[in-house]
């Protein structure tokens, strides 16, 4: 039979004390932490709060001197407005330079706003050699991430009768089609897709009730579309294709 001599129930003993001791020091440790960020994010959240009270009533000087501290201390928050006061020229001189450096900054850590922007920036050449293709990364990873502004932007790009828009539309019918907006369905058995708005162009494939669209523009009783997960557009008489049933309210 096994017996607990008093130097191994001591030894036993201390272990458990001295577990028991370091477990109660990490949790201690832990909450401080915690209470402290927590801390940290409440005086940040009061003075950005303060900072957009301010720029609501012109006192763009108190603004920037609030947002540049948080946005040099890396809060991508602070630093999309700075940028967007340089851009804007609120009590600033406009500088696209600085309001691309500080959006850059910004969208390194995933502020949508600022993809957003710096769409717009390399569309029109702002601050930067205008580069639409970029223009359409920043506004397609924008609109990935719900960004309603950046979608309709990127929709506007696409009715557009372009390569560049149709190549690309066509890459995230494939891919991301989701971000694209509402779809739209085939309502007959059978119907015909072509290459013009009109019976006399050629056909492209034929689609069966219920596939999903996503329509860009209309002419003349036709809509030009996209066909999800093929990837290919075309045109399709326009009464071939209706909301889906139940999502949408009766007109």
């Amino acid at each position: 039979m096994f017996n607990i001599t008093p130097s191994l129930y001591k030894a036993t003993l201390w272990k458990i004390v001295i577990s028991y001791f370091f477990t109660l020091l990490f949790l201690f440790l832990s909450n401080q932490l915690h209470a402290q960020f927590l801390t940290y994010q409440q005086q940040t959240d009061k003075l950005d709060l303060k900072a957009r009270r301010a720029m609501q009533q012109g006192n763009y000087a108190i603004a920037y001197c609030i947002w540049e501290p948080l946005a040099q201390q890396g809060n991508s928050s602070a630093q999309y407005n700075i940028g967007w006061m340089f851009h804007n020229g609120y009590g600033l001189s406009i500088n696209d330079n600085k309001a691309l450096y500080w959006w850059l900054k910004s969208a390194a850590t995933g502020n949508t706003n600022s993809h957003y922007a710096l769409g717009d920036l390399y569309s029109q050449g702002l601050g930067v050699e205008k580069n639409i293709p970029i223009a359409l990364g920043w506004y397609i990873s924008a609109a990935i991430k719900g960004h309603e502004p950046a979608r309709e932007t990127l929709m506007a790009f696409l009715s557009s009768d372009n390569k560049l828009a149709k190549n690309t539309f066509q890459s995230l019918l494939q891919t991301d089609w989701s971000i694209l907006g509402d779809t739209m369905e085939v309502r007959v058995d059978k119907a015909n897709t072509r290459r013009g708005p009109d019976k006399s162009y050629k056909v492209v494939t034929t689609l069966e009730r219920g596939h999903k669209v996503i329509p860009l523009r209309e002419k003349n009783g036709w809509t030009y579309i996209g066909i999800t997960h093929s990837g290919k557009t075309a045109w399709i008489f326009s009464s071939l294709i209706s909301k889906p049933a139940g999502i949408y309210p009766v007109e």
